[in-house]
């Protein structure tokens, strides 16, 4: 692996492609052929992921039925339409972008790209305030907050508002 280095699980994976992808985008300066790279072996890290994961994820693993994945193909689908979220959106300034699980959270000074946000199926949600990609629809139906979400499923941040770096800049 060219870009990745000593990563040993899928959530290292996808931490180490979003610096990648932040730093690499094309339209954040960097070269088409080097976030070409990026991709290619983020998804064969995805796929050996996946295909290394235990079958119990994939099959009948709770009381109350099937775990959260049906398939280890559903898994890899939603991986890749979340990481197709993060692209269309992580060159665009002033978004505060966090992933909770498989769902995308974005804040900051939205309403210059609500068109574009639309266009990369996020959706308004007027609870939290928020643009949201549903990666994997949950069972939970709205009834947690975004704390208990982080704690359940972990959290990262991709990236600072544009503003509140070229506030720093200024004070600095």
């Amino acid at each position: 692996m060219k870009h990745f280095s000593a990563v040993a699980s899928l959530d290292e994976s996808k931490r180490q492609y979003k610096k990648l992808a932040f730093k690499n985008h094309p339209d954040r300066g960097g070269n088409t052929e080097t976030m070409q790279e990026i991709n290619n072996e983020y998804e064969m890290l995805l796929n050996r992921f996946i295909n290394e994961a235990s079958k119990d994820q994939y099959q009948d693993s709770s009381e109350n039925g099937r775990g959260f994945w049906s398939s280890r193909s559903e898994h890899s689908e939603v991986e890749k339409k979340v990481k197709q979220a993060i692209d269309a959106i992580i060159n665009l300034d002033g978004l505060d972008i966090e992933i909770i699980g498989v769902w995308v959270w974005v804040s900051g000074d939205t309403k210059p790209h609500k068109e574009t946000l639309k266009e990369a199926s996020f959706v308004w949600n007027r609870v939290q305030a928020k643009w949201v990609f549903i990666g994997k629809k949950s069972n939970g139906r709205g009834k947690m907050t975004l704390d208990q979400m982080r704690d359940l499923h972990g959290s990262q941040k991709i990236k600072k508002t544009r503003m509140a770096e070229d506030r720093q800049l200024l004070t600095a």
